[in-house]
């Protein structure tokens, strides 16, 4: 059978070892090393579930926009053949020691807690026991590499059967890679070697902004030149450079390439977009995604990105170059659905007869915010049943007595009942996304409802 590779992946997140499926499916989790093995955890029910839907071609807990290969039309080159699933993954990836030495504006996942001693010895056990199945090894998409003395003892081990047939892919921010720090790990310059470096600019004040440290931009380039003498060496295969694209360094966008690819002697340059994922506060999250039409800055994005530079093959951009659909500044639609859920008198009754003139009884809410809770309060006890809400991005399965649930694309394709969705500025983000995978209802906006109540009660 023909199946995405990620059916073969485990990804160790955070200091109890759990075990991702995929890290750009989110929260999708498989189990956790501390209390159970590698082989029981890959082969957990969860594990099972998710590998279906690879095989089904549903997809139901992938997002596109995350994922490198669906963002850009080619999950088809990911594919791989297989007669059955192996009882360990054949591709592992260490994230388990989040501590970083940069604090990254666009990242939610570091951490400056150093794990459990106990616990970090039993993930690395677990994970040691699986090594001589790894054919593909990678560290450390969630904090930086260089940090853990654990996740370098791992990799320094790894003597893989079949060197030839082997993959190391090394993820750091590159203010670490230095000879010292190479010599413990040179042995991975054996197997065919990837290395992406993210650095998100080369001026100074950019590049301490976005990454959140004081280091003098001359450190990193200098590491940068001896990962060159590697890469011209044959010890590193292929390099990559990344920057991710925000207010604060796409003005630098053509010289940032030209550097990376002439001074630095990248193979591929990627640019990948802002992402709000809660690494600070939405509304200040909002500012840095420049590709947003609704965006102050979005016209000079879009004249940056018409530069010819962005025509070169070895210039990725990973959706960097497409429209955000996140909407106006959370703030502005929040306050506008709070302000009339105060102050519409009787509003719960109104929105229940609202919903029922349309012959409305059942309800699903989408989003388990703020306005989401509230709303539960408000509709109690009021002729319209909320049966229970959607939700892709909370680790939650229930809230105030309602069911959390996944909108998967089964889910979605069954699902009748019309979605109400409370987040007012991400409106037309979630109707694409349900309607792409197969939801065919009625997808109501409780902020344009709540204008039209309001619009009624003052004769507007």
């Amino acid at each position: 059978m023909k199946v995405c590779k990620r059916a073969l992946y485990a990804q160790v997140i955070d200091g109890i070892g759990t075990v991702r499926a995929c890290s750009w499916a989110g929260f999708y989790l498989l189990g956790n090393l501390r209390d159970n093995t590698m082989k029981e955890v890959f082969n957990s029910e969860a594990a099972k579930r998710f590998r279906q839907t690879l095989v089904d071609g549903t997809y139901d807990y992938c997002n596109e926009e995350n994922c490198l290969y669906m963002a850009n039309n080619n999950l088809e080159s990911y594919m791989v053949e297989i007669d059955e699933f192996p009882e360990y993954p054949e591709i592992v990836s260490l994230a388990y020691d989040r501590r970083c030495n940069y604090h990254c504006t666009c990242c939610a996942s570091r951490s400056d807690e150093k794990p459990d001693p106990n616990v970090e010895k039993k993930v690395e056990s677990e994970i040691r026991a699986a090594l001589p199945y790894v054919k593909e090894f990678s560290a450390n998409g969630l904090g930086e590499f260089f940090v853990s003395d654990s996740m370098i003892r791992l990799v320094s081990e790894w003597r893989p059967e079949v060197k030839e047939q082997a993959n190391f892919s090394l993820e750091t921010n590159g203010s670490l890679f230095t000879p010292e720090n190479w010599e413990k790990i040179k042995n991975i310059g054996d197997v065919h070697l990837d290395v992406a470096i993210t650095v998100h600019s080369f001026d100074e004040a950019a590049y301490q902004w976005c990454s959140g440290t004081k280091l003098p931009v001359k450190r990193i380039e200098d590491n940068l030149r001896f990962v060159k003498k590697l890469r011209q060496e044959g010890k590193i295969n292929f390099l990559e450079l990344a920057m991710v694209m925000q207010e604060r360094n796409f003005r630098t966008l053509p010289e940032y390439i030209d550097r990376c690819i002439n001074e630095f002697g990248a193979d591929v340059v990627r640019i990948r977009r802002f992402l709000p994922e809660k690494a600070m506060e939405e509304n200040l999250e909002w500012f840095f995604d420049i590709r947003n039409p609704l965006h102050p800055y979005h016209q000079e994005y879009l004249r940056i990105m018409e530069h010819p530079v962005f025509e070169d093959p070895r210039v990725y951009i990973w959706t960097g170059d497409h429209l955000s659909n996140r909407g106006e500044l959370p703030a502005k639609g929040d306050y506008r659905v709070f302000r009339n859920l105060f102050f519409i008198e009787d509003v719960g009754k109104k929105l229940a007869d609202y919903l029922k003139e349309r012959g409305i009884e059942r309800i699903i809410l989408y989003a388990v915010s703020e306005i989401g809770k509230a709303l539960t309060k408000i509709l109690k006890d009021q002729p319209v049943e909320i049966l229970y809400i959607y939700d892709r991005n909370t680790h939650i399965t229930e809230w105030n007595g309602y069911e959390v649930r996944t909108p998967a694309c089964e889910a979605l394709a069954s699902t009748e009942e019309p979605l109400l969705v409370t987040l007012a500025s991400r409106y037309g983000e979630i109707a694409e996304y349900v309607q792409g995978r197969g939801y065919k209802g009625d997808i109501l906006s409780l902020d344009k409802i709540l204008e039209e109540l309001r619009r009624t009660e003052c004769g507007c």
